[in-house]
C-alpha cells in the first residue's frame, strides 16, 4: 500500500512539474541564468532512476537552456543561485548533479516533495 501511495505521489508531483500555470512564490528558490562560461553539455545524458514511475530522465540543451524530459513531461530548468551543479525544474523539483574525482558528471540527485532519488548517468 505504501508503494502504491508513494508511486502515486511521485507521479502527481512530476506530472505536474510543468503543468502549473502559476509561477512558484519568489521566496521559494532564487533562480538565475547559467553563466555563459558554464558548458551545459556536461550535464546532457540519460539518467537511470529506481523507485519512480519512470525509469529514465533525459537531460538535454535546447535553445541554450538545460531541459528535462521524463518521457511524459518536459521543460526548461534554471540554475539555482550559489549552488554549483544545481538546477530548479519549475519549482517542483531540484536536480543536483554529481561528479567523480575527475570532475566528470556521473549522476544526479532529484529532490521533490521532501523525497530524494538518485539517478546514474548512462553511457
Amino acid at each position: 500500500m505504501k508503494t502504491l501511495v508513494f508511486t502515486l505521489a511521485c507521479t502527481l508531483s512530476l506530472s505536474t512539474l510543468y503543468a502549473a500555470s502559476t509561477p512558484a512564490p519568489a521566496a521559494a528558490t532564487v533562480q538565475v541564468a547559467v553563466a555563459d562560461s558554464v558548458d551545459l553539455n556536461q550535464y546532457v545524458g540519460k539518467y537511470k532512476f529506481e523507485g519512480l514511475p519512470f525509469e529514465f530522465v533525459t537531460i538535454a540543451v535546447k535553445d541554450g537552456k538545460l531541459t528535462i524530459d521524463t518521457g511524459s513531461e518536459s521543460g526548461a530548468m534554471t540554475a539555482v543561485k550559489d549552488a554549483a551543479d544545481t538546477f530548479d525544474a519549475a519549482g517542483r523539483a531540484t536536480l543536483k548533479f554529481k561528479r567523480d574525482d575527475t570532475k566528470k558528471v556521473t549522476g544526479v540527485t532529484l529532490d521533490a516533495q521532501g523525497m530524494s532519488f538518485e539517478g546514474k548517468k548512462e553511457g
